[in-house]
């Protein structure tokens, strides 16, 4: 069976169309429990290390942070299919 030009390949489009760019967070720490995660808004830089693209810093909000020195980070980028990510305190730098 043959399809024209109009036949909608989901493999190209939809939710996951970014799904050849994931990548893993090589320093994302495990998601503490949630009666453990505490809620913030605070301006911060941090160090993401992405699978195959390295080391990269960037500014944008921590909104939780959990005991174990744990802060969750606001990521949207395409190479990610979540939008945060939880960082040791170490890889986090308040910003002004």
């Amino acid at each position: 069976m043959e399809f024209g030009p109009t036949h909608h390949d989901g493999s190209l489009h939809g939710w996951d169309a970014h799904r050849a760019r994931w990548q893993a967070v090589l320093n994302e720490r495990e998601i503490p429990r949630r009666g453990l995660q505490r809620d913030c808004r605070v301006l911060v830089t941090a160090r993401i290390v992405w699978e195959i693209d390295g080391e990269e810093y960037r500014d944008t909000l921590a909104y939780a942070w959990a005991p174990r020195r744990l802060v969750l980070v606001e990521v949207l980028d395409d190479r990610r299919l979540t939008h945060g990510v939880w960082l040791h305190v170490s890889d986090v730098r308040r910003r002004d």
